[in-house]
């Protein structure tokens, strides 16, 4: 276990080309058990999961993908982190336009 903690160290702490950010003019709602996201700019309603919320949330412009698969693993207590998933929904969320 301590060699994949130290493996995770050493993934966040290399520099990313990019930080992923949030589309400007998105509108996000929560609602129940889903979180609605509309897209003014190009007029489209996107449904994101609870974990695709949260990753959209995490795209702040300041932590790259390692660090956000690092914070999902602690908000659901999950014993390996799921980079391979996160770095699926940030292409998913990329493809959709509302993270650049």
């Amino acid at each position: 276990m301590e060699e994949k903690t130290e493996s995770v160290r050493a993934v966040m702490s290399k520099p990313q080309a990019a930080e992923l950010q949030k589309t400007d003019g998105l509108d996000i709602h929560l609602v129940e058990d889903h979180c609605v996201v509309f897209d003014s700019a190009c007029d489209r309603i996107h449904y994101l999961n609870p974990t695709a919320a949260l990753v959209l949330e995490l795209c702040d412009g300041n932590r790259p993908p390692a660090e956000i698969a690092a914070l999902v693993r602690e908000a659901y207590g999950l014993a390996t982190t799921p980079l391979d998933e996160i770095t699926r929904c940030l292409t998913s969320l990329k493809e959709m336009g509302i993270v650049r």
